[in-house]
């Protein structure tokens, strides 16, 4: 039973200073509220207190918290949840790319409609003027040809044009970019990157993964700091519409000084409609500029960003058999003939790294896709372990392709916890069926359920801006495991129910960031961050979940609206021309 709080701010008639109760200041009722606690699943009221939860249950159980002050918030019938939690997510890039050319597969429907955007994106720059176009993806769009560096000259003469995957880990660039960057045929290539040269040793503008790309990122415009800090506000709001209370931003990166400072200007802020916790990469990590001490309820360092294998789309998932040989995975991905593909470090150099960061107590973060990559990870979170033991560090492999169920046993008893880019299943499916990896691999693409049966707080992320955002979508494809064609159901073994899908973006979420005790589940003391949907997840089939709408976020028992920070905008627009922000 939940015990008042002792004060005389308010009481009611005849009752004692000694009897005297908190008064909430916010009082939820007239919805479904799914709390996520097994104690006490369900409720139907729920009384806040200075952004945190004080009591939980029946209206009429917890009505003596409502006084003359309470601000009453009628959910009309709507479902309240804990406020999902992005587990991994991007939001300087989200924030850059929303302002890049989009050429996705998400909103073209072929090779020709993307050219013409490009070439659209061309028109509106001035001659010399970078231009950046985002969402390259032969995975969805079938008929995308790699072009040329000849296409690619052709498409903008007179402009430096860099086009970006979809994956975020390949890129293209015409003759003008190349020069920008310092690229030319001699140019080594870095570790776990290249860039493509043809049989005549001649730059084909192809360059793959992110050190190689890092050359380009560099070479390119900055957007003025009070720039940034427009971009991003925009993109929080964006996160907090779709549903989000708190993000986690893995592999936050020191290539754009002014964006890093507006990056901690914007999360720490105390108005911040979502809640941030990051890990910096590991190049950078000693010189972000992030004090280590930084820990409390709204921005946390958690530890380093570690990429231990690239992407399945980029010929970088490091698998224990090698990818499909066809047109498509030679021409259209450019991965040769044979191969299984690349890991980023030696093993011995991993060990390293691994051990410092485990000895210094840090929480690392690693990007894992095949099997070879979670091998050589759990070897070094072994070796870390066996000369320094943790009893939970909860080190996490993000992403988790082909990840093996002996594997995830193994990093359960190692103190390694998993999360899923679940959009894998919904947007590339199909290709990972028909030519990436073959029916049989792509039946064990995902493996939740696997883990889980491991022992593992299992969660979800989207990898914005990889894919769009979407908790719902996230949550209906780990429950149905449906290519968004609707042509392939891949490994039903691997779905998990509906209760876990919710707890992958709730409560799990919120224990892999040693945060299970502040926010994840609707429980008295917790932070009240809440999401408000249309309709109940517990009663509409997930095949409905299309339908459903985030109506409301809530963010420490206040409302999250799109004008939040609205005097910061206006603010920003004192500081520089507008024609600045998106230059």
């Amino acid at each position: 039973m939940f015990i008042a709080l002792a004060t005389q701010a308010e009481k009611p008639p005849n009752q004692s200073p000694a009897t005297a109760i908190v008064y909430a200041d916010k009082f939820f009722q007239n919805g479904n509220i799914i709390t996520v606690d097994e104690n006490n699943p369900t409720a139907k009221a729920i009384a806040v207190y200075q952004g945190k939860i004080l009591a939980v249950g029946n209206k009429e159980d917890i009505s003596s918290y409502i006084g003359s002050d309470t601000d009453i918030v009628d959910l009309d019938g709507k479902t309240l949840l804990p406020g999902f939690i992005d587990i991994h997510t991007h939001p300087i890039l989200s924030a850059m790319m929303a302002e890049t050319a989009d050429i996705s597969g998400f909103n073209h429907q072929s090779q020709d409609e993307v050219i013409a955007s490009i070439k659209a994106a061309v028109a509106e720059k001035n001659k010399g003027e970078w231009v950046l176009a985002y969402g390259w993806d032969p995975a969805i769009l079938r008929d995308l040809q790699q072009p040329t560096l000849a296409q690619l000259d052709q498409w903008a003469p007179d402009n430096p044009l860099f086009i970006i995957s979809q994956t975020l880990h390949s890129a293209f660039a015409n003759s003008i970019a190349l020069e920008k960057a310092g690229v030319d045929k001699n140019t080594p290539d870095p570790s776990g990157g290249y860039f493509e040269k043809d049989t005549n040793g001649e730059l084909t503008g192809f360059i793959v993964e992110v050190n190689a790309m890092a050359k380009f990122t560099k070479a390119t415009p900055k957007f003025p700091k009070s720039a940034y800090i427009y971009l991003l506000t925009k993109q929080f709001e964006r996160y907090a519409e779709a549903g989000y209370t708190t993000i986690v931003a893995p592999g936050l990166q020191a290539m754009f000084p002014q964006a890093l400072d507006s990056f901690r200007q914007v999360a720490e802020h105390d108005d911040s409609p979502v809640r941030t916790f990051v890990y910096p990469t590991h190049e950078n990590f000693k010189q972000q500029g992030f004090p280590s001490t930084k820990v409390n309820l709204q921005f946390k360092i958690l530890g380093p960003k570690l990429w231990i294998d690239g992407s399945p789309y980029a010929g970088g998932m490091a698998m224990n058999q090698p990818y499909l040989s066809n047109d498509f995975t030679k021409n259209k991905l450019g991965i040769s003939t044979g191969s299984k593909g690349h890991l980023n470090f030696t093993d011995q150099a991993l060990i390293d790294i691994v051990e410092q960061y485990h000895r210094q107590g840090w929480q690392i973060s690693a990007h894992v896709q095949g099997e070879r990559a979670a091998k050589q990870f759990l070897d070094a979170v072994a070796a870390a372990q066996d000369v320094f033991p943790r009893k939970d560090p909860r080190h996490r492999m993000e992403h988790n392709a082909l990840v093996t169920y002996t594997q995830f046993q193994r990093a359960y008893a190692l103190g390694v916890t998993p999360s899923f880019y679940i959009d894998h299943i919904y947007y590339y499916g199909d290709a990972l069926t028909e030519l990436i990896v073959g029916p049989q691999r792509a039946e064990r693409y995902m493996a939740l359920n696997s883990a889980k049966k491991a022992g593992h707080h299992v969660s979800l992320h989207t990898d914005t801006p990889s894919s769009p955002l979407g908790a719902l979508r996230a949550m209906q494809v780990a429950i149905t495991r449906t290519t968004r064609s609707e042509q392939y159901q891949l490994g039903p073994q691997e779905a998990i129910s509906v209760e876990d899908s919710i707890k992958a973006l709730t409560i799990n979420a919120a224990w892999q960031i040693f945060e299970e005790k502040s926010r994840g589940s609707i429980e008295v003391g917790k932070l009240a961050d809440f999401t408000v949907l249309s309709d109940n997840l517990l009663t509409t089939p997930a095949i409905n979940w299309a339908d459903i709408k985030v109506t409301n976020t809530y963010v420490a028992g206040e409302l999250v609206e799109s004008d939040t920070w609205s005097w910061r905008k206006l603010s920003l627009l004192s500081q520089t021309a507008w024609g600045l922000l998106f230059n």
